[in-house]
């Protein structure tokens, strides 16, 4: 298996099908004890994290998939999701749904057939991008699954210290601006996109709803 995915790598095709460079990554996240702490001791250990990433240190950027090399705090943070998501939603997350997240965090696209867990998935990135502050965009196809993802998914982010916001068509400018100042913002792409439009528009600086970008999740 390894000998043809590095022909076809060669061969100039990216798409990785091996995934057997995860495994370690993964089996590290998942010998992490969290479930022995309490609620109050996981978020203490998230607000450290987040407090880490707000005191100017360093984002993790793209990695090489190997618990060698992927950095700790990304593996403290999918762990901690991970724990939050079993405790807050009582969805325990499968090992695919965990490697999707890791290959997303790492800047690489990440293809999940329907029924696979895509929104829960989109979490680990998402988590893990927003803890410096500077705001996650999960953009996905209508207002309805915006809504959607962001009601089941939010109390995750929230137990963790995080705040999320839904944008909706119709919607005033002023709840747009607190929507897309909050740490993870879900909107159909359609309406971020159309409010960058507008932002171009603006004449004065509090008629732009969006921040400067950081950071965005497509579904």
């Amino acid at each position: 298996m390894k000998f043809k995915a590095l022909f076809a790598r060669a061969a100039g095709d990216t798409i990785e099908t091996d995934l057997g460079s995860y495994r370690d990554a993964l089996e590290e996240i998942l010998s992490r004890r969290t479930e022995r702490l309490g609620d109050a001791a996981l978020k203490a250990a998230s607000e450290r994290l987040i407090g880490g990433a707000r005191a100017g240190g360093s984002e993790a950027g793209p990695w090489a998939p190997s618990v060698s090399e992927t950095p700790k705090a990304v593996l403290e943070a999918f762990a901690l999701v991970r724990e939050a998501s079993r405790r807050v939603l009582g969805l325990d997350p499968f090992d695919v749904q965990i490697i999707a997240g890791l290959a997303m965090a790492a800047g690489r696209v990440a293809e999940l057939p329907t029924g696979e867990g895509k929104t829960l998935a989109a979490v680990f990135p998402a988590y893990l991008h927003a803890l410096s502050g500077r705001g996650v965009h999960v953009l996905t196809f209508n207002d309805y699954l915006a809504r959607r993802d962001a009601s089941w998914m939010g109390p995750v982010f929230s137990f963790l210290g995080l705040s999320v916001g839904c944008v909706q068509e119709g919607m005033p400018a002023a709840d747009r601006r607190r929507a897309y100042l909050s740490d993870i913002t879900y909107a159909a792409a359609r309406e971020a996109g159309f409010d960058f439009l507008r932002d171009g528009l603006a004449i004065a600086p509090g008629d732009v709803v969006h921040r400067p970008f950081h950071m965005a999740l497509v579904d």
